[in-house]
């Protein structure tokens, strides 16, 4: 007969919160196995070992059914399919579902979690604050280095220190803990690692909605206008997740469409002019990018500290295209890299930079637009400057 396995969602670890069919298949299994402690609570004979260790330790006990315990529900930021995947080849497997921290959570503090952007944390690096800025409310696992503290002093310095926070700690356990506040007091509470955070921003921004010329204080800093905007910011493919380099920011124009392109991933820009700076900032909060870090300083000194980056908009070189494209294929030899000029001889120190540098797929558009402006009783067309768009992939070569 072939042997069965059962990986069991034991829910929040206490023994009312199982489900009738878990409860069930933990009585009638030969071996039960689990990673934690508190998990193993729910069974007299269930044993602990490591994670590392349990699908081995399910395949090799001599019995017919082996039940192995994960906490929360076996399709919510679980390991249960790793464990799957270990123990298809020794016989059938089969996924009992269980309660969610996400689904017991807002059932406690009486929020709907249907409408929520839902991330997690645990074990992993990233941000949360592009899912704040475009979502109203985030739910966030939290743990390791990442704890709920740590996000929440991130919101803080961020500038969204006045935002409600729900944090629950322990749930299911007789310790649970349920509090509400802003990121700013939240950030001063101490919490364990067993938490999750539920965060509402009623005025986060629809990240699919495009930046207008009009959204943003300008100043006399120079401005990428919005029709060569969205077709570089097209041409660069930026992706929900990237790291994105944006080099002579500016007002920041460019840098909020790069945002929304990559609202679970961080863009930098760069600028070194103060009054440059000071826009920038000013923009960020308008138009609420805060998955956008400002760096100050000149390129390529400053990058030198900056993560690799996925895609590199340049908007503003200071002379020094070669050394910044060279920059960011030392750091992701497969960047994607978009350059905007007016200048003819600029263009071709970016071309010559990018065959030099071994970049492919190189292609040229030159975008001439104009807008329409009353004249009396009719429209006149209104020629913008010509710009090039340089776009290339990293993806050959060193």
């Amino acid at each position: 007969m072939e042997r069965r396995f059962v990986i069991i969602g034991a829910g929040p670890g206490a023994p009312e919160l199982l489900t009738g069919e878990a409860a069930a298949a933990i009585a009638e299994a030969g071996l039960v196995l689990t990673s934690s402690a508190r998990l193993a609570a729910l069974c007299a004979g269930a044993q602990v070992c490591p994670f590392g260790e349990m699908a081995a330790r399910a395949a090799a006990a001599d019995c017919q059914t082996a039940a192995l315990l994960v906490s929360g529900d076996v399709g919510f930021f679980s390991a249960a399919y790793r464990l799957r995947e270990q123990l298809l080849p020794h016989g059938a497997v089969g996924l009992l579902c269980g309660l969610s921290s996400l689904q017991y959570f807002c059932a406690r503090v009486g929020v709907r979690y249907d409408d929520a952007c839902v991330r997690s944390l645990h074990g992993r690096g990233g941000s949360i604050l592009g899912a704040v800025s475009y979502h109203k409310k985030v739910f966030v696992l939290t743990g390791g280095t990442q704890n709920a503290q740590t996000v929440c002093r991130e919101l803080a310095e961020a500038g969204l220190d006045g935002l409600t926070v729900r944090l629950g700690e322990n749930l299911g356990a007789a310790d649970e803990r349920i509090v509400s506040g802003t990121a700013a007091s939240l950030a001063d509470t101490a919490c364990g690692d067993l938490a999750v955070l539920l965060i509402e921003h009623p005025d986060a921004v629809n990240a699919h909605e495009p930046v207008r010329d009009e959204m943003l204080t300008r100043g006399k800093t120079p401005m990428t206008k919005e029709e060569v905007r969205w077709v570089s910011v097209g041409r660069l493919a930026v992706q929900p997740g990237d790291t994105v380099w944006d080099v002579g920011a500016g007002t920041g124009a460019v840098t909020l469409e790069l945002a929304r392109r990559a609202a679970d991933g961080t863009v930098y820009a760069i600028e070194r002019a103060p009054v440059a700076i000071d826009l920038l900032t000013e923009n960020r909060r308008r138009l609420g990018g805060y998955n956008v870090r400002i760096v100050e300083g000149s390129a390529p000194e400053v990058l030198a500290d900056l993560p690799a980056p996925d895609a590199v908009f340049i908007g503003g070189s200071g002379g020094q295209m070669r050394r910044i494209l060279q920059a960011a294929k030392h750091k992701n030899p497969a960047v994607r890299v978009v350059v905007t000029a007016i200048a003819i001889e600029t263009l071709h120190t970016a071309q010559t930079a990018l065959h030099e540098f071994g970049f492919a797929d190189v292609e040229l558009i030159q975008l001439s637009a104009s807008r329409g402006k009353a004249v009396g009783p009719y429209t006149m067309m209104i020629a913008n400057n010509p710009v090039f768009i340089l776009s290339a992939e990293g993806a050959y070569g060193g």
